[in-house]
């Protein structure tokens, strides 16, 4: 019997929920909502179920885009994924961000990306292709956007487009449920965790939380 996934992509500025089944997109509902993951997750799920007339107990496995991105944003993601596996019973499948954003560019294969993270500071990731799909060919990083900007070809990038020239052609990719979830599909058996305790976002950018004396 095929799977029905519920996925979740909260790492930017946009909220996205959608569910998938046989590696097909039911229903998808996004919006560009900054701050507001929280308040709209919830309303999403609804709606999201209801345009394809299922419920949650229907749901086989939640699949959540763990990273890099928002620090706030995946801490809300994968709060919210981690709540709803433990209420249901449900595993967790964490979807690598940029390599869903790699995905959503599969027609042209791209060999990295980067993302805007905060001030300019970007992820970077290199990817390898086989069989139309995406490998992670390292691990993603963090760099100042100047080393980028040295005439290197960028495959695509996601919230970027400030510190480009008006004529660069670089690809503009945007984050969305329905890329985490045709990858968690693709990858089910691969990626899936049965008892997601321990599972916690990929921020990548350290972060220091300062203490009052």
């Amino acid at each position: 019997m095929s799977k029905v996934l519920l996925s979740f992509e909260t790492s930017s500025t946009i909220c996205s929920t959608a569910i998938i089944q046989n590696n097909d997109v039911l229903s998808c509902v996004e919006e560009l909502c900054p701050r507001e993951h929280n308040e709209r997750l919830p309303q999403f799920i609804n709606t999201t179920l209801g345009d394809c007339n299922k419920t949650i107990e229907e749901i086989d496995a939640l699949a959540i885009s763990i990273g890099p991105g928002s620090f706030t944003g995946l801490r809300i993601g994968l709060g919210f994924c981690k709540g709803l596996a433990y209420s249901k019973g449900l595993p967790i499948i964490p979807v690598p961000t940029m390599l869903s954003l790699a995905f959503a560019s599969k027609d042209r294969e791209p060999k990295n990306g980067i993302i805007h993270s905060h001030s300019k500071k970007v992820f970077y990731q290199g990817f390898d292709w086989e069989n139309n799909l995406p490998k992670m060919k390292d691990k993603a990083v963090v760099n100042n956007i100047d080393k980028y900007l040295d005439g290197r070809e960028i495959g695509f990038h996601s919230n970027c487009g400030n510190f480009f020239n008006a004529d660069d052609s670089i690809q503009e990719v945007i984050h969305s449920a329905r890329h985490i979830g045709l990858l968690a599909s693709l990858f089910f058996d691969e990626w899936i965790i049965h008892k997601p305790y321990g599972l916690v976002p990929e921020y990548i950018a350290p972060f220091e939380i300062k203490r009052s004396v």
